[in-house]
């Protein structure tokens, strides 16, 4: 990975702006530790001036001049302190402090002003005190102390700071080389599917970062993506398949009626036939614009409260007679005032559907049961009968366009029926699941606890 590549991407970004808010703060640090520590050193140093001082102005006080002398004279010698007793004409009564200035408080002067023939670039701390007789005395000491240590913690400062810069520097080319290795890897992926192979998918780390995050989220996408083209070409394997026939038998109908010589009414019964064809196809393309307009989400936008319980009533009193014609019977169990926030008109054709199918697929002397009730904060709607069932294995595939179970179920239609029901269920955030109702076949419709019932305004 180049240089230039690195220095671009976002986490070294990052990173050199973290580091320069750092070593903003570890500086703004070392400033606070450098001036407290200093003042703090300097103000024990002067406590104990002034206490040197204070000693040797009480041997004034009590012995005199003479003594005071004598004093100064005998600590010189071995003492860390400089002192100074000087006239008021500036000679140098004492000690060994040549040079400072005969006012009460506090002077700092370099070290080659205070003393006589020393080196050093060091400062003196004095404390001048006034005496009577016009004289002046002053202890100092040096502070040499204070700015050794203050040189060191600014060496150790540095030095941090460049430590500092080598980490950040090092730590960010390291992040940015694993945000580049990882984002090559996306786009590398990224191509792959590009080019055609809608199989791939986009790496995802065991670490789970944020990137792996939205490496699931687009595979996620992939996926529905895949399972949509793969529908897709169901489809049209489907409608190639299924309306092959029908198109087939009104070519079929339509050159038979060409190449005859027939009455009239012959003819007339053959457009008829041809027309009942060309109905049974439209209705097929029309349910499959149903589907894809329910799957496409569009109707969401005009959800609102309905009462579920409302329409499995109206759907259940109107195919009653239906059922009664081919001797079925159904029993519906509503709980009143179920309601769910949804689309009207596509519940009712779930609910219609639904049972049209169960009329539509038994045989004579079947008995149909419609449940509506909510349990555990959802909502449950159960279709059962105790006709022939559905084999297991079959259970998903009627869920499909187009398929149908000739073998077991000898009836007209187009194998829609089930599909335009489960898209339905899908839209509302459901689902539908098959099941052996010992005997016979059990839909069950659940929708989520958001669908909670409520009682409908009046």
């Amino acid at each position: 990975m180049k240089l230039p590549n690195l220095i671009g991407t976002t986490s070294f970004k990052l990173s050199a702006l973290y580091l320069g808010l750092f070593l903003c703060s570890f500086a703004a640090i070392g400033i606070s530790v450098y001036f407290l520590t200093v003042h703090s050193l300097e103000q024990q140093l002067k406590n104990g001036i002034e206490t040197e001082a204070a000693r040797l102005q009480g041997e004034y006080d009590a012995d005199g001049m003479a003594e005071l002398k004598n004093e100064i004279a005998e600590n010189g010698r071995g003492s860390s302190y400089a002192y100074g007793l000087i006239n008021q004409h500036g000679q140098l009564l004492a000690g060994n402090l040549t040079h400072f200035n005969p006012s009460a408080g506090w002077q700092t002067l370099p070290r080659s002003q205070v003393l006589q023939n020393t080196a050093g670039d060091d400062k003196f701390y004095i404390y001048v005190i006034p005496l009577p007789e016009n004289a002046w005395l002053a202890v100092s000491h040096t502070g040499e102390t204070i700015q050794k240590t203050g040189a060191a913690i600014i060496e150790a400062f540095l030095s941090g700071i460049a430590l500092v810069i080598m980490l950040g520097v090092a730590g960010g080319f390291y992040l940015s080389r694993a945000f580049l290795k990882k984002i090559n890897a996306i786009t590398n992926a990224t191509e792959t599917i590009i080019a055609g192979d809608l199989q791939h998918r986009l790496p995802v780390a065991k670490n789970h970062d944020e990137l792996d995050k939205l490496a699931l989220l687009v595979n996620r996408m992939l996926d529905k993506i895949g399972a949509l083209i793969e529908n897709v070409q169901q489809v049209s394997n489907d409608i190639a398949h299924d309306l092959r026939t029908p198109i087939s038998r009104l070519q079929f109908r339509l050159e038979d009626a060409l190449n005859k010589p027939l009455s009239p009414t012959q003819y007339q019964e053959q457009i008829a036939l041809a027309i009942t064809e060309v109905d049974g196809i439209l209705a097929t393309f029309s349910a499959l614009l149903r589907i894809a307009q329910i799957e496409s989400g569009s109707r969401r936008s005009g959800f609102k409260q309905v009462n579920l319980s409302e329409i499995a009533t109206a759907v259940t009193e109107a195919l009653s007679p239906v059922a009664e014609e081919q001797s079925k019977t159904i029993r519906m169990i509503i709980s009143p005032d179920i309601n769910l926030t949804g689309d009207k008109e596509l519940l009712t054709q779930l609910v219609f559907n639904l049972l049209e199918n169960a009329i539509g697929h038994t045989p004579k002397q079947t008995q149909i049961e419609l449940n509506l009730h909510v349990t555990s904060k959802r909502i449950e709607l159960v279709i059962a009968d105790n006709g022939p069932g559905i084999a297991e294995v079959y259970r998903q595939k009627v869920l499909q366009r187009f398929y149908r179970l000739e073998q077991s179920r000898s009836t007209a239609g187009n194998g829609l029926g089930l599909n335009i029901a489960a898209a339905i269920v899908d839209l509302h955030d459901g689902t539908l699941a098959l099941s052996d109702n010992q005997p016979g076949l059990k839909l069950v419709v659940s929708f989520p606890s958001n669908a909670f019932p409520k009682p409908m305004p009046k």
